[in-house]
């Protein structure tokens, strides 16, 4: 369907009958495809000229020739703009141009009437609908967009001329007449026209009858032709065929005829469908800790992140606005515990279980350590691991990174221009002065490099949040958005949902990790078993091991416990304290100092009872002395016998990790996908204005995203976690968890996601690895159409066709 203004209807060669009765003065028809027109940000005159420019390398003068009307428009695909731009375009086009102004508009009937009924008709314009071919129209069509040929008298012709000439001249022929059937139907005349019009192919062979037994073969004929054909010239023309046959293949077990690039993960076995960039990542991470000598740790935390990932990734996400109302208590119809809580629990139960069976029943370093373990098994650390990769998949979940991959965009990522430069120059200022507060405040907790990195964050986040409010309006953001969302609901919900999924974790494997640690002490007896325990008069107690281990209560309750050997060391006095030190290189150095003398023979470590930090040792003379490290040296059964606590304690001490720890979690990965969720906005699949304009914004937004999330995170982290009842050895822990967040937000975008479709299929040979490009390529050769941010093959019949091919 056609309309046309300013001039005399025609059809699809509309263009080419325009220029053969051209006179000089005239306007000069130029075809401007109209799927690559983003009329909701665009100016029509402003497009046509930026398309005049990149078609025609040179042609800056292609805005003169429009206002001075030199150009007649043929505009060509209002069907291939996203639906919900169409009624706009057609607004757009009655504003812009003038009544009397010559132009043609090419569109599918059906899709033109949805336009008019959705929005305005296009004023002052002759609608002309394509009538069934003729079959005189179609090879008048033929012939004149075929190579010209010269024959052997010198007068011009083309390939179809001979098949013309025979088909009058035996107009009786069964496969004459089976021919000007398939060439009734325009799909089948843009099939013959491409197989035969440039390619040097002879069109007589459709009249053998022998090889076509009617119009079916024919038709088949054609559209297996069609690809090879279309890509004749390509570098990759022998394999263009073959990535179609399995795209067409990938969209028929879909039931689908929309391409789009994100959804082609599904095309991956189940395992890379489920869990591709984290495995991606996984096999990245453990390559680099196997050269460092220690795999087994990252594997364990990898298998935790998988096991997450899968187990919360089943249906639908947290930070979707209906499981958010539910999480939240909001009015959402009947509360429910969502089925990804209740999984995430039933694993952090268990791997509290196995953290807690290995773990230290002592406060070795002055408080409790979950991640210190004794007898130096590996379950301990594995469990550990894997628990703290449970906690970064719950954390996506809550981001909004597990479930369905949609292309997203971010506001701030749009070309902006400043709207005042003294709000430029404050914002400086800001930016410096959160830097700047953020390093002091940082140094009074951490080491300088990691302030420096944490000042660094903060300017980084204080630039984004001032960012808007400096611009104006965007000239031309990358993809349409939704409304931004205000900040408090945004803000507010995630955090709710952040609370509840990190208190419930840290609640499971808290309660179970502090089970099993007070169910052991409890069991634990006063002297290791198999020791024969001996009495003193005043009413103390000491065993001695089988290993040599001498240990020993006083009445008072101190402990302690004496080397089966003698040690080597030195007592140094300073500032009126005795420290004993220990090893060769440290009776060395003694020789260099005034007050300091050796010793050599067993040695005792003493703890009063009540204290797990005050470690004094009772050298061979009789003398204490303040321990400065020997006790890291004892083996793991002597530490926990000597630092041992009751079980009401540890219990105590190991549920007030739990709870702090996914509190911790909690807070911070709540208050970064509040922040997420109100800058990011999914991409409006409707409104995007091509495929790799909704890859580019999504890139653009996973980086930005990525950084964003990592450092509210670690800011907050870093502060927040000052004022928990964590000890020290213990505070890192949720930041150790929360480093790999950022390059997992990235990883698991859809551009991420695309990264390891290409990785596997392009490995596999069943696309190209320039996918898109590819997939550029075949929409401008006509094998593809572009319907918004999707494509589709340009007609059902070349799809099925390509299926069949592919099963076969």
């Amino acid at each position: 369907m056609s309309s046309t203004r300013g001039s005399s209807p025609s059809w699809s060669s509309y263009a080419l009958d325009a220029l053969e009765r051209w006179q000089p003065g005239a306007p000069v028809p130029v075809v401007f495809p109209l799927a690559a027109w983003q009329p909701d940000r665009e100016t029509l005159s402003a497009w046509m000229a930026a398309h005049i420019a990149q078609t025609y390398p040179g042609a800056t003068w292609g805005g003169e020739l429009l206002a001075a009307e030199r150009i007649l428009p043929v505009l060509d695909g209002l069907d291939e703009l996203a639906a919900p731009l169409r009624a706009h375009a057609v607004r757009r086009l009655n504003a812009e141009l003038d009544p009397g102004s010559p132009v043609m508009l090419t569109c599918r009937t059906q899709v033109y009437g949805e336009v008019v009924e959705a929005g305005d008709v296009f004023t002052s314009a002759a609608v002309v609908e394509l009538q069934p071919l003729s079959f005189k129209e179609a090879s008048r069509y033929l012939v004149r967009t075929s190579r010209p040929l010269r024959g052997s008298d010198g007068q011009r012709s083309t390939c179809w001329d001979p098949v013309l000439t025979r088909l009058r001249e035996h107009p009786g022929d069964p496969s004459g007449a089976a021919l000007q059937q398939v060439l009734g139907t325009p799909l089948m005349v843009a099939m013959a026209r491409t197989v035969y019009g440039d390619t040097g192919a002879d069109p007589m062979e459709l009249l053998d009858g022998g090889r076509f037994s009617g119009p079916e073969a024919l038709e088949q004929h054609l559209l297996d032709a069609f690809v090879p054909a279309a890509f004749g010239d390509a570098p990759d023309a022998d394999r263009a065929g073959h990535w179609l046959r399995f795209l067409a293949r990938h969209l028929e077990r879909r039931r689908t005829r929309d391409l789009a690039w994100w959804e082609l993960r599904l095309a991956l076995p189940w395992l890379l469908r489920s869990l591709g960039p984290v495995l991606l990542l996984g096999c990245m991470a453990t390559a680099v800790s196997v050269g460092l000598g220690e795999p087994t740790t990252p594997l364990a935390f990898v298998a935790g992140v998988c096991t997450g990932h899968v187990v919360l990734s089943r249906g639908r996400t947290w930070a979707e606005p209906g499981r958010v109302a539910r999480l939240s208590g909001q009015p959402a119809g009947r509360w429910r515990i969502p089925r990804e809580l209740v999984l995430s629990v039933a694993v952090a139960a268990p791997l509290g279980v196995a953290v807690g069976s290995v773990g230290s029943l002592g406060f070795a370093w002055g408080d409790f350590n979950p991640i210190h373990f004794n007898a130096g098994g590996r379950l301990g650390p594995v469990a550990a691991a894997m628990a703290a990769g449970l906690a970064t998949a719950t954390m996506l979940a809550v981001l909004g990174l597990a479930g369905d991959v949609r292309p997203s965009t971010m506001p701030l990522l749009g070309r902006q221009r400043l709207r005042s430069p003294v709000l430029g120059v404050l914002s400086v200022a800001a930016v410096l002065l959160a830097a700047f507060v953020a390093f002091v405040l940082g140094t009074e907790f951490v080491s300088e490099p990691v302030s420096l990195a944490i000042g660094a964050l903060a300017g980084l986040v204080v630039a984004l949040a001032v960012w808007p409010g400096v611009t104006g309006r965007a000239a031309a953001p990358v993809i349409r958005r939704e409304r931004r969302r205000r900040p408090g609901p945004a803000l507010l919900r995630p955090l709710s949902v952040g609370l509840l999924g990190g208190l419930c974790l840290g609640a499971a494997f808290g309660l179970a990790h502090a089970s099993t640690l007070g169910a052991r002490a409890s069991m634990n007896a006063d002297f290791p078993s198999g020791a024969v325990v001996h009495r003193t008069a005043d009413g103390g107690a000491y065993a001695l091991t089988t290993g040599g281990w001498h240990y020993g209560r006083h009445p008072d309750g101190t402990r302690f416990v004496r080397t089966p050997g003698p040690v080597l060391g030195v007592v140094s006095t300073w500032d009126g304290r005795s420290y004993a030190r220990f090893g060769a290189d440290e009776v060395r150095d003694c020789a260099h100092e005034p007050e300091c003398t050796t010793f050599y023979g067993p040695i005792e470590l003493h703890l009063s009872r009540g204290s797990y930090t005050n470690v004094r040792v009772g050298l061979p003379n009789g003398v204490f002395a303040d321990d400065t490290g020997f006790q890291n040296e004892l083996p793991p059964r002597v530490e926990d016998w000597l630092y041992a606590v009751p079980p009401r304690r540890l219990f105590e001490a190991a549920l007030t990790f739990g709870l702090a720890f996914g509190l911790s979690i909690g807070v911070i990965t709540g208050v970064a996908a509040g922040v997420h969720r109100w800058l990011a906005t999914p991409v409006d699949i409707a409104r995007a204005s091509s495929p790799l304009a909704g890859l580019r914004s999504d890139r653009a937004t996973a980086v930005t995203r990525g950084i964003v999330v990592m450092a509210f995170g670690t800011t907050l982290g870093v502060f927040l976690l000052r004022s928990l009842p964590m000890s020290q050895s213990s505070m890192g822990l949720p930041m150790v968890v929360w480093l790999p967040i950022g390059l997992l937000a990235i990883a698991l975008s859809a551009w991420g996601w695309l990264l390891v479709v290409r990785l596997w299929l392009c490995g596999m040979g069943r696309l190209p690895w320039r996918l898109m490009a590819f997939l550029d390529e075949a929409h401008r050769r006509g094998v593809l159409r572009q319907a918004g941010a999707v494509y589709q093959f340009r007609h059902a019949r070349l799809q099925e066709q390509l299926a069949a091919a592919d099963r076969t």
